[in-house]
């Protein structure tokens, strides 16, 4: 299972795509069926799909672990009228971001270290903004995501300690790597350090920085401090060790911090005081991706 976001959507079939709203019961679901497409394509090649905004959910991009960027246009007899390849990765691409206004452009990572901008206006719709390294090293890309409030800024993790984050407007990889700036919670600095950053999300207005840490905890950053700035807040009690946790911004103001974690319980903190507020059973095999609905009974 996989969720399509933004907002009300998921997939839980091979070959369909569910969309559903939350104020209503199941007569309200749509579902999209994709007949062009390998029925195992889905389950073990699509980690991501989002509907692009303002397209009246008539757009659907996904990524994949083949590394393919696809869209997909679909019609409102529920069917996908087609799907076209945007975008290819060298290694698995598992996170898209998009840009809150925009209909047709948005932001994919990959494993093979590289971000590209996508735009679907033009004819060659992928442009190659860097390729993120540490040194000479590349660094493997897990999630992305764009700055709300500032959607020039971008950023990123993967396979080492660092949220990165970039501006698209002045990216020289001969100027540190392209960075605009970086931080890391001080402890994992040492370069002996194997934790990972398997999510990252901006809050509301852009302001602060969640990244959720394999075999570690989830540090929130401000994202307007210094380069090599520490984190804020730490989130303890989770667990994010068999599969890649996301984690997310919860309310309307970003006031709690909500994870899935390996117990298969849902954690929910409040963000100010880093305090377990709510603890709830989700799954007995593990929770790994929630929705950006607010709505807890």
């Amino acid at each position: 299972m996989f969720f399509v976001t933004p907002e009300t959507s998921f997939c839980v079939d091979p070959l369909k795509v569910l969309n559903p709203s939350f104020r209503c019961p199941e007569e309200d679901f749509k579902m999209y069926t994709f007949k062009s497409m390998h029925p195992l394509y889905f389950v073990l090649f699509c980690p991501q799909a989002k509907f692009l905004p303002h397209s009246g959910d008539s757009t659907l991009a996904m990524c994949a672990r083949d590394g393919q960027i696809r869209v997909a246009e679909l019609s409102a007899t529920q069917r996908c009228k087609n799907t076209k390849r945007v975008a290819q990765h060298k290694g698995a691409a598992h996170k898209l971001a998009l840009e809150p206004d925009s209909p047709c452009s948005f932001l994919s990572a990959g494993e093979d270290a590289v971000v590209f901008g996508i735009d679907l206006r033009l004819d060659r719709p992928a442009n190659k903004l860097v390729v993120v390294k540490e040194g000479e090293k590349k660094v493997g890309l897990y999630t992305i995501f764009v700055n709300p409030a500032n959607t020039h800024h971008f950023a990123v993790g993967g396979r080492d300690q660092y949220v990165r984050i970039y501006d698209q407007r002045k990216i020289n990889e001969h100027d540190n790597n392209g960075v605009l700036k970086k931080f890391c919670p001080s402890h994992l600095v040492s370069s002996e350090s194997k934790t990972n950053i398997t999510c990252l999300v901006y809050s509301h207005d852009g302001t602060e920085l969640l990244a959720s840490y394999n075999d570690e905890d989830i540090y929130l950053f401000d994202s307007s401090h210094s380069d090599g700035a520490d984190y804020r807040r730490r989130y303890k009690g989770h667990r994010n060790n068999a599969t890649v946790k996301g984690v997310n911004f919860y309310g309307p103001c970003s006031e709690f911090v909500v994870s899935g974690s390996d117990c298969g319980h849902i954690y929910l903190w409040d963000k100010n005081s880093a305090r377990v507020v709510q603890f709830m059973e989700g799954d007995r095999g593990g929770v790994v991706r929630h929705c950006h609905f607010t709505k807890l009974n």
